[in-house]
């Protein structure tokens, strides 16, 4: 299967640092109500505590992904494909425990490609190579 690559290794880092970001805040967010359940139900301060300090990074880690996610750009439809547009799908997009953005950064972590969820084309997390510049003689 013949893939597009993405313009840079500027875009590729971005691709990367902005799926892991995502994976982290999809983790954090269950693990952050447990810990609010169990400090609840222990009545136990200092677990309460923990919970506010993670909820304080989930927070953070949610406005990093959104600021960055605008860099990490299909190189077909342009869209960001790491953050919610409300744009049309494609009729074969498909997501991941119910997330479309879940589904494209765990493919970029773990497949290295991913599948564009608005124009489904296939694109390799690589940068394209450029070509040598040309040498003049005079």
């Amino acid at each position: 299967m013949k893939m597009h690559r993405l313009p840079s290794q500027y875009t590729v880092t971005h691709f990367k640092f902005v799926s892991w970001v995502l994976l982290l805040i999809y983790l954090m967010i269950p693990s952050t109500f447990g810990v609010i359940g169990y400090s609840v139900a222990m009545q136990n301060h200092e677990f309460m505590q923990i919970a506010l300090g993670l909820i304080a990074v989930t927070v953070i880690a949610v406005i990093i992904q959104w600021v960055i996610s605008w860099r990490a750009r299909c190189p077909i439809c342009h869209t960001t494909a790491l953050s919610h547009q409300g744009c049309t799908k494609h009729r074969n997009a498909r997501t991941f425990f119910g997330s479309y953005r879940l589904r494209v950064a765990c493919s970029v972590i773990f497949k290295q490609w991913f599948c564009c969820p608005y124009c489904g084309e296939h694109t390799a997390v690589q940068a394209r190579p450029r070509p040598l510049p040309r040498l003049k003689y005079h």
